[in-house]
């Protein structure tokens, strides 16, 4: 048997009526569950976005401090060099 529903739609405004007090408490419970859900999920995909974020900044200071150490090194072999053309 089909189950009769508790609650119809106004055609005019789109309004829920409920026919039933405990249909509304349960309408009101899946609502709730629902927006839950949605902002637990927009909430997660905030952090990922964060997250990447924060991936993308540190490869850019790990590439420029590696850069660093590169013209360091050059620096230094160019400073021995010297150093034993001047002895």
């Amino acid at each position: 048997m089909a189950k009769i529903p508790t609650y119809k739609k106004d055609e005019e405004t789109g309004a829920v009526i409920f026919t039933d007090a405990t249909a509304y408490v349960q309408r009101k419970k899946v609502i709730v569950s629902t927006k839950l859900a949605k902002k637990a999920e927009k909430e997660s995909k905030r952090s990922i976005n964060s997250m990447k974020r924060e991936i993308k900044t540190l490869k850019k200071q790990v590439a420029t401090s590696s850069a660093f150490e590169t013209r360091i090194r050059k620096l230094e072999e160019n400073n021995r060099e010297s150093a034993e053309e001047n002895n």
